[in-house]
């Protein structure tokens, strides 16, 4: 493998000035939707400026320390990107190969360091940390929808794999065909619900459906519901707080029916949960 010392010092030397810049590109992650967001003069980039200012005070749902680390690195990283794009105008041809080489890499750690801050910026939830329930039920498009139901089903369950997650499935209803009318399953692990959480909702497919013979283009749709597993509680109930009330059989029946406790109510009175 060959190494990166001799690119390295090139792009100190560009970094100091010691060598001619050609005309700065622009940065790029690779994600559209990522760089519209985080735009130089944007909404996003002026919060960010904002939060590391000693004065400025950070809504209370944010990661303060955490994200200024991010947001640092993140500068760091893109200031790193335009340095080695200069090196692409090079008249050394393997300079040019390992620049292209690192700034595949920076992209790709720009485009997780942005994904990193906007998670970060999410406020947090109680259940963040829960296991959690989840379901899958076929929509609208017959055959084509359940099939779609079973590719999501599929997806979710590799992912859970991906993460090291446990994933118990708890009910699973084929279709005739190879597809999925409805399934529920059991995920546990680090922040599950924290990253399931936005899963749920309709999710749609437009494409040609192995099912269809004419080549036409077919919509169906599939819902995922993801519930938060209740965590374990420590409920104290004292005794004075209840009320029990017994019962027994009257009439005919003999000594022993009269004095047995055949019905037993529990009644809990009402307390002060505020105490």
């Amino acid at each position: 493998m060959r190494s990166l010392l001799p690119f390295r010092a090139v792009r100190c030397l560009w970094a100091g000035g010691a060598l001619v810049r050609a005309p700065s590109r622009p940065v790029s992650s690779g994600n559209l939707q990522l760089e519209e967001l985080f735009a130089s003069g944007g909404a996003m980039r002026s919060f960010l400026e904002r939060l590391e200012k000693p004065r400025f005070q950070a809504p209370s749902w944010v990661q303060g320390p955490e994200l200024a680390m991010a947001t640092q690195r993140l500068r760091e990283k893109e200031r790193e990107l335009q340095e080695t794009e200069q090196l692409l105008e090079d008249e050394n041809e393997d300079i040019r190969k390992l620049a292209e080489n690192e700034i595949i890499s920076c992209q790709k750690e720009l485009t997780k360091l942005k994904q990193k801050i906007i998670l970060l910026l999410i406020p947090s939830e109680e259940t963040d940390e829960n296991d959690l329930i989840l379901e899958l039920t076929a929509g609208v498009g017959g055959q084509e929808a359940m099939l779609f139901t079973s590719e999501m089903f599929d997806m979710y369950q590799r992912y859970a794999t991906y993460k090291k997650w446990h994933f118990e499935v708890l009910e699973y209803f084929p279709s005739e065909i190879g597809g999925l009318r409805h399934a529920s399953a059991s995920i546990g692990g680090s922040e599950v619900y924290r990253h399931m959480k936005f899963e749920g909702g309709v999710h749609r497919v437009q494409r040609v459906p192995k099912t269809e013979k004419q080549g036409r283009m077919h919509t169906s749709t599939m819902t995922v519901a993801v519930l938060p597993q209740p965590s374990e509680i420590n409920l104290v109930i004292s005794p004075k707080d209840l009320r029990i009330e017994t019962k027994r059989a009257s009439g005919a029946g003999g000594q022993h029916v009269n004095t047995t406790d055949s019905a037993v109510r529990i009644v809990h009175l009402p307390t002060d949960w505020n105490q």
